[in-house]
């Protein structure tokens, strides 16, 4: 399953749980969403107490996880775009 968020695709597992770096495409703007996902990791190394992998059919491993997984994400997301924004004085 997929929806459309800011006319990015999202896709969902069929048990509901959404794909992390997808989530990531649709609220990042101009950051690349795969590096953006590692950055968060490596910077925040308690959100991988929130995320599972699913295993797709070509053997692709990707992040997934559940809403309240995405909240504690997110939350870290939007902390790190502010932290990097260019500021304007």
């Amino acid at each position: 399953m997929q929806i459309k968020l800011n006319e990015m695709p999202v896709r969902f597992t069929a048990d509901g749980k959404l794909y992390i770096v997808d989530a990531i495409a649709a609220l990042a703007g101009d950051h690349e969403p795969k590096d953006l996902w590692e950055t968060l990791k490596r910077k925040q190394p308690q959100i991988n107490q929130y995320v599972d992998y699913h295993h797709t059919d070509n053997d692709r491993t990707l992040p997934i996880t559940d809403s309240d997984g995405w909240d504690h994400i997110q939350d870290h997301l939007f902390d790190h775009i502010i932290e990097t924004a260019p500021h304007k004085e």
